[in-house]
């Protein structure tokens, strides 16, 4: 089974099966039969829930999904987190009720309630009900730690940030604005309030607009932890030297580009790599401008082949110390 030995199975069944508990009532102790032998939080827990649901998903076949290169992508996976994509509702509607009815077989059972749906412009309008309970449409989903949308708006998911950096800023405020030398203030900072800021950043695609926000929010964080006040009018290079922290959108970009080179150095067929090459020909473009996509900063700065050069690890952080920011905004 998924190539675990079958003495590890048999040894798993034993270990859970026909198990009793003895709890001592006064002098009569009584004996339990223990019905569940496994549950959330045992150590063999994830492994066991991993494995029902890999088996789940090996069973389906589904017809459904978005066409990339030639390959259906169904479905997305991180634990219990699972994204369904489809080209209808009501092909949608059918992979949810046969996801639904597999899992509840072993045992697993979809929660509903946390359970949303979203659809693009092109996709028909239309409900979907599990078990006679509409699911919601929503127009935003926080999934994994960051929320997404069909209308590539990062505008929300950098006010998500901002709030986490400010949070993470005012955790440690007493500790940065008291008697600690700057070293260890500053590593603080960057090592507490930047990686809050910019968590998932590795997938964003901003705008000018988008990258100020967080330009001002660091800004305001070093004014705070400097004690200076806006009145006083003193430049923003003078404070960043006071400081000494990192510049939140060159650590964006460090973090955008260490993700694109291993994204290209991939070579087991993974979906990321493969929805990074793809470009989409079963519909046509809608009339205007496009909106940004994630890869054009870098095609901008690094050429048409810079996956080319991002397979060479040494070459595409040569390259990356050369260019610390896009140059094409």
């Amino acid at each position: 089974m998924q190539g675990v030995e079958a003495q590890y199975i048999e040894l798993l069944r034993e270990a859970n099966s026909g198990c009793t508990t003895d709890i001592a009532l006064l002098s009569s102790p009584i004996r339990i039969p223990v019905e569940k032998g496994v549950k959330q939080g045992d150590t063999i827990s994830p492994k066991l829930f991993t494995t029902c649901l890999e088996q789940i998903f090996r069973d389906i076949d589904w017809k459904g999904g978005v066409n990339i290169n030639g390959e259906l992508l169904t479905h997305l996976r991180f634990a219990d987190d699972i994204v369904l994509v489809a080209e209808t509702t009501d092909l949608l509607q059918t992979m949810l009720t046969e996801l639904d009815i597999r899992s509840s077989r072993v045992g697993l059972k979809m929660n509903r309630m946390k359970t949303k749906f979203m659809r693009s412009d092109y996709a028909t309008r239309g409900r979907i009900v599990v078990q006679g309970d509409e699911i919601e449409e929503v127009e935003e989903y926080v999934y994994l730690g960051q929320e997404v949308n069909m209308r590539r708006d990062m505008e929300k998911e950098i006010s998500r940030r901002i709030r986490a950096g400010w949070k993470a800023f005012n955790s440690i405020k007493d500790v940065l604005k008291g008697k600690l030398d700057k070293t260890t203030r500053t590593n603080l900072f960057n090592g507490t309030v930047l990686p809050a800021m910019l968590y998932g950043s590795e997938t964003w695609a901003t705008t000018k607009r988008e990258e100020q926000r967080l330009v001002t929010a660091q800004r305001a964080m070093e004014r705070s932890m400097l004690g200076i006040s806006l009145r006083e009018h003193i430049r923003s290079e003078t404070i960043r030297e006071k400081s000494g922290v990192r510049d939140v959108i060159n650590e964006y970009e460090k973090q955008k580009l260490r993700w694109a080179g291993h994204v290209a150095r991939f070579t087991d067929n993974r979906w990321t790599r493969a929805i990074v090459e793809w470009y989409p020909r079963e519909r046509k473009r809608p009339l205007g401008r496009p909106p940004k996509r994630w890869i054009d900063d870098i095609r901008k700065t690094f050429g048409a082949t810079w996956m080319r050069k991002a397979r060479s690890r040494e070459e595409w952080e040569a390259c990356c110390d050369q260019r610390s920011r896009f140059d094409a905004r």
